[in-house]
């Protein structure tokens, strides 16, 4: 996953970015040192969580936020500034509010906070007339087959009457990936891809759709490059 952190002074980003890095190195951060310059990026771009500075030259954080919420995707966003006098109206379109200098242990909190709320910890489906809780990770895959979804865990496979298109953008975030019509794959419990298949941990071989091999080996190079 991953999110930004915008800030004008140099030594602030990097203070940032060590703190996040800390805490949950599996993200992925980009650095904006200006306003303007994460909104032009946040075009084509989502970034689910993003540290913004109030006090910036041209564009403030104030606007920038008020624009980034204005999309119909919403990210979190954690002000992070030097004065408080900006709290009351930061609250309004702000997940949560940082004094400079940070305390570690606050922020550390807060961004535990918004990263259970990006990324989905469970996944809710109801099966065979029951209603189960999983935690996300315990699943390797998805199937879609004859118009039923079943549910590949570490211990068992559960069916379910959903789509892959409604399951999809619900754990997006969480590091799973489309790599066939019928299959989402959960990243962490990739084993190996080879030419044309992905082998999973239940040493299961799924077919990788001709049209997307290539966004499938970037979004996996990349994954374990962040993963190492």
């Amino acid at each position: 996953m991953r999110i930004a952190i915008c800030d004008d002074e140099d030594q602030e980003r990097l203070n940032i970015e060590a703190l996040v890095k800390r805490y949950a190195p599996e993200l992925s951060i980009v650095l904006f040192s200006s306003a303007d310059e994460l909104l032009a990026a946040a075009k084509t771009t989502f970034f689910p969580l993003i540290f913004l500075d109030i006090e910036m030259d041209d564009t403030n954080g104030f606007d920038a936020a008020e624009e980034l919420m204005s999309g119909s995707a919403k990210p979190l966003i954690v002000f992070v500034t030097k004065s408080t006098e900006y709290t009351i109206r930061g609250y309004d379109v702000a997940f949560h509010y940082l004094v400079k200098p940070l305390n570690e242990a606050k922020f550390h909190e807060v961004l535990k906070r918004a990263l259970r709320l990006i990324i989905p910890q469970y996944f809710s489906f109801s099966s065979n007339g029951e209603l189960y809780r999983i935690p996300a990770q315990e699943i390797l895959y998805f199937e879609s087959r004859n118009y039923m979804l079943f549910v590949h865990t570490q211990q068992q496979i559960y069916k379910a009457r959903l789509s892959l298109k409604e399951v999809e953008p619900q754990l997006s975030s969480a590091n799973f990936l489309r790599i066939h019509a019928s299959f989402l794959i959960n990243l962490h419990h990739v084993i190996r891809i080879t030419k044309d298949d992905i082998e999973m941990q239940d040493h299961q071989l799924i077919k990788i759709s001709r049209n997307r091999k290539k966004d499938v080996i970037a979004a996996f190079t990349k994954f374990a490059r962040e993963n190492i």
